[in-house]
């Protein structure tokens, strides 16, 4: 059974009709912010003109990587190393990700600043006048500060798997886990709700939740399995520090039971 075949968990639920509409939404807010940008640039209202394409940029982006996620055209990068396996998303995902939120960083900026001034044009009411400038500017430390990490870290995440343990980081943080610890490994989550995510239930009655999968695998399912897999024959977690792990993925040769 070759990586692609690999069938769904049981427990996933079938929401990509729902994914789609919200591209297809996200197309549609993109394009009322741009006829807001180009109607207040012809009006002089340069600073209202800058958020809204920054928003746009912002939305259209996120959509594209969206549809290019959930149509399974995004390659994944796969580093088999001494150290373990380590399964990043798409170069093509993170650069459209990063450069979308480079562009919302000085609009949101703007909109923190001057919409509270009535300086933007549709910030009409109070509410978009105070509160929605404050979630705004809680909103941007909370970009930048993932921005940095990401930066340094050299990516927006990364799931690595060792013959002790299981490292999952996303743009806010790493996490370990050793295989010891888990207890189960299923495709729902009870403490939060994730999309295609690979859930390790922990001794301590905690959950560690691998959310979408598809963003490191096309589909998401040969993640869900390979985890799976090594947690339930120790005996194979040896593969994980050469070459014998990455031809299993290649060719999906894991216990789907």
């Amino acid at each position: 059974m070759s990586l692609l075949e690999l069938p769904d968990p049981p427990d996933w639920r079938r929401s990509k009709g729902i994914g789609w509409v919200l591209v297809l939404l996200s197309f549609v807010v993109a394009g009322v912010y741009s006829v807001l940008g180009a109607a207040a640039a012809l009006h002089g209202s340069y600073l209202t003109t800058a958020v809204s394409v920054g928003w746009a940029a912002f939305l259209l982006l996120l959509a594209l990587v969206a549809g290019l996620v959930m149509a399974g055209r995004l390659v994944p990068q796969i580093d088999s190393e001494r150290t373990g396996l380590t399964l990043r998303p798409d170069r093509v995902f993170s650069v459209l990700i990063l450069a979308g939120v480079v562009a919302t960083i000085p609009s949101t900026l703007i909109f923190v600043v001057f919409a509270p001034m009535g300086a933007i044009d549709f910030a009409t009411t109070r509410a978009l006048r105070v509160f929605w400038p404050i979630c705004a500017a809680v909103l941007l430390v909370i970009v930048i500060t993932g921005l940095v990490r990401a930066w340094r870290r050299g990516g927006v995440g990364h799931v690595t798997l060792t013959p002790a343990m299981v490292e999952n980081a996303d743009v806010m943080k790493t996490m370990l886990f050793e295989w010891d610890d888990v207890v189960e490994v299923c495709g729902h989550a009870e403490s939060m709700r994730a999309h295609r995510p690979v859930v390790l239930r922990l001794r301590n009655g905690d959950e560690a939740v691998i959310g979408n999968a598809n963003v490191f695998v096309p589909g998401g399912a040969a993640l869900y399995w390979m985890v799976r897999h090594y947690w339930r024959h120790p005996e194979d977690r040896g593969e994980l520090v050469d070459d014998r792990a990455l031809q299993r993925l290649r060719q999906g040769q894991y216990d789907l039971t």
